[in-house]
Order: C-alpha cells, then structure tokens, then sequence
C-alpha cells in the first residue's frame, strides 16, 4: 500500500521507521511485547491513537525527530503498563 502511494522507490527511503509505528500501535492498542495477549480491536484503536499522537505533534510544530522520540515513550509507555498489570495478575486485566 505504501509503494503505491510514491511515484519511485529506492531501498534506503521506502520503509524508513515503519516497524516502530507498527509495534507501537500494538503495544499502546494492548498486545504484550511477549506475545499472545490482543485483540483486533486493540490494535485499531491502538492505530488510531498513534495517528492522534503524530497530529498533535505536527500541531504543535514539534521537530520531526522528537516526533520518533514522542513515538518512542509512548511505546515505552504501554511496554511499562504491560508489564506492570502483568506483575498485579489476571484481576488488574478486567
């Protein structure tokens, strides 16, 4: 989907920090960096807020490169809540 939207591609411009918007999707939609907890709709929504956190960026006229920074800590973020519900057991899930 991505090649048909740019007119050339050349193998250091096309994919360029793709796999960190995909697994933070995942991560902040609430799949488990070590596998086997989601849902479908997590990853949506986790999609969706990812989109809302790169308009913010823009809107605030934040450098590009802190954009993958702001990327990066909500990543951080969901692996850090993951991992703490995780510590408390099954009943912090609900």
């Amino acid at each position: 989907m991505h090649l048909a939207e740019i007119a050339s591609v050349t193998p250091s411009s096309v994919g360029s920090l793709l796999e960190l918007y995909a697994i933070a999707g995942a991560v902040i939609g609430g799949c488990s960096l070590r596998g086997g907890d989601g849902s479908v709709f997590g990853i949506v929504l986790g999609a969706a807020i990812l989109t809302l956190l790169q308009s913010v960026v823009l809107f605030w006229d934040v450098p590009q490169s802190l954009e993958y920074a702001a990327i990066g800590g909500a990543l951080l973020g969901g692996a850090v809540l993951d991992e703490v519900l995780r510590r408390r057991g099954p009943a912090a899930y609900v």
